[in-house]
């Protein structure tokens, strides 16, 4: 066997270390409240596993996100790329069909029909006058002809 951990020998066992969790070096305090250090230091680090498992699970998250955001970005640029597209295809190919199928009376009803919209449109824009507070709370001005019997 070792000198060095042969408790009977004459030298100090200063740099072994205690087997089994022991202390080599017992305190009075210690022998008589032996659960005294392992309580403080349980309470100690009753969390920390706790806390490392969190703290390894958003390291882990943020590395996925950084991996993750230019994958999405690709896919992001690819949608808007196609809906732009399609939007297109689907509003040149529907003018372009029905210019071209449509009978000379059809192309002449749409156009008269547009051209009533858009004058309509602006000249109800241009009577509209700006309503004073009153009038939006609900109360008609006295000017206003009420419907009923005449």
């Amino acid at each position: 066997m070792n000198d060095a951990t042969n408790a009977n020998s004459g030298q100090p066992q200063d740099n072994v270390p205690p087997e089994n969790g022991s202390n080599p070096n017992p305190s009075p305090n210690a022998a008589s409240n032996p659960d005294s250090q392992s309580s403080s230091q349980s309470g100690r680090c009753v969390f920390e596993p706790l806390r490392s498992a969190f703290q390894e699970g958003a390291q882990r998250a943020q590395a996925a996100a950084e991996k993750a955001i230019p994958k999405v970005k690709v896919v992001v640029t690819s949608v808007t790329y196609w809906l732009g597209y399609s939007a297109s295809f689907a509003s040149v190919f529907s003018y372009t069909i029905v210019k071209e199928l449509a009978p000379e009376v059809l192309k002449a009803g749409c156009r008269d029909g547009a051209r009533a919209g858009q004058k309509t449109a602006t000249n109800l824009a241009s009577r509209k006058e700006p309503r004073s507070p009153e009038a939006s709370a609900g109360t008609e001005p006295a000017s206003t002809p009420q419907p009923g019997p005449a």
